[in-house]
């Protein structure tokens, strides 16, 4: 074998090594699992978009006062709300599955998901 042959056959293997390793890699990047938001609305625009797989608490206000949404394990709920019967605390925990928004009526704030499970 001649050393032009032996270079041929070296280059064909290093683009084939290249080429396997970077579709691997695009492979494992286009698998990635989605991101999932839930959002905030107050007078029916978003004002908080958080992602539901992220363990938090966010604050922000409304009309009455302020609020805070706790999201934990794929879940979120109302907590430490500043309105008179506390109807959206006792609402307790929603997720993904729960078609039923939390709405918080004197602070003219609601929680939903409106994303595909």
């Amino acid at each position: 074998m001649k050393k032009k042959d032996l270079l041929v056959m070296l280059g064909i293997v290093v683009i084939a090594g290249v080429l396997y390793f970077g579709l691997k890699l695009i492979n494992e990047f286009s698998n990635k699992e989605e991101e999932r938001f839930g959002y905030v609305y107050y007078r029916n625009q978003i004002i908080l978009a958080f992602d539901i797989d992220i363990d938090k608490v966010y604050d922000f206000d409304g009309s009455y006062g302020h609020m805070q949404l706790e999201v934990k394990d794929g879940k979120w709920r109302i907590i430490n709300e500043e309105c008179p019967n506390h109807i959206c605390s006792s609402m307790g925990w929603m997720g993904p599955e729960d078609l039923i928004p939390i709405v918080c009526m004197p602070n003219e704030v609601y929680v939903s998901y409106e994303g595909e499970e």
